[in-house]
């Protein structure tokens, strides 16, 4: 194996970053192979497969993606795990197109991990991402409903306003609705206010009540203020009452269930 891919091997994740964007500069047939070698090894070490895998994804089209392409689709969860975070740094409709196809993996890892490589590439999310987004937060599993939900949020695209109020009112698992309260805070769009504050009130979830206060508090209705004191002052969990809280401490108002820090309390 070339020596240049020694510090991919270093438990220094910034001796390793330095590794991958000098060999990603000069992608030579040697060091391609021995990459491909070194991802594909059960046994290196995890942190070295995927700083290979982020080799991959910094060298970028065609040599790099096309590889992660190909592994992104294999019948190893650990291959495909890599590929999803080597595409983090491959950003373009193609990598959006495939890491929202990861969001219906089996395995869970491998969904987080596209998870957080789409939240990585939020302009190319945004301009490719909403049409299969919307397909997916449909998908019969949660756990690929959520991530659909929680990534149609950060586009701000108002397509996604209706299915995420329909998730938020009617989806039969918790987990959904949370997530769908979430993305429609990062949705900015007031019309979700409503839903919302009905959703703080009266859903059974504690959880997915702490979700839409939280989202009340981005999206600031006229009476947000009034809206966030009643659930700290009638919610019987105190996890929506912390949330409550720090949303109102979040828009400048008094809040007695958030304390921050003070350095200089004494």
């Amino acid at each position: 194996m070339t020596a240049r891919l020694d510090p991919l091997h270093s438990d220094d994740a910034e001796a390793r970053n330095s590794a991958i964007l000098e060999i990603a500069s000069q992608p030579t047939p040697q060091v391609l192979d021995a990459l491909q070698q070194l991802l594909s090894d059960p046994d290196a070490s995890m942190f070295a497969r995927q700083a290979a895998a982020e080799t991959f994804g910094q060298i970028g089209p065609p040599d790099g993606t096309a590889i992660l392409y190909r592994m992104v689709d294999s019948d190893d969860p650990t291959l495909r795990e890599l590929a999803a975070i080597g595409l983090g740094r491959a950003p373009s409709a193609e990598t959006v197109h495939r890491l929202i196809a990861a969001l219906s993996d089996k395995v869970n890892t491998v969904r987080n991990v596209a998870e957080r490589s789409l939240l990585a590439m939020e302009d190319e999310l945004a301009a490719h991402g909403v049409e299969p987004l919307l397909k997916l937060l449909e998908h019969p599993v949660p756990l690929s409903r959520s991530p659909a939900a929680r990534l149609l949020g950060i586009t701000r695209d108002a397509r996604a306003l209706q299915p995420l109020l329909n998730h938020l009112q009617n989806d039969r698992q918790w987990l959904a609705r949370m997530w769908a309260a979430k993305g429609l805070g990062d949705l900015g769009k007031i019309e979700a206010a409503g839903p919302l504050t009905h959703a703080m009130q009266h859903d059974e979830k504690n959880r997915v009540r702490a979700a839409s206060a939280e989202a009340l508090g981005k999206l600031r209705p006229e009476n947000v203020e009034q809206l966030l004191r009643t659930a700290l002052e009638t919610d019987e969990d105190g996890g929506v009452r912390k949330i409550a809280g720090e949303a109102l401490y979040s828009l400048g108002f008094e809040s007695p269930e958030y304390h921050p820090d003070d350095p200089f309390d004494e």
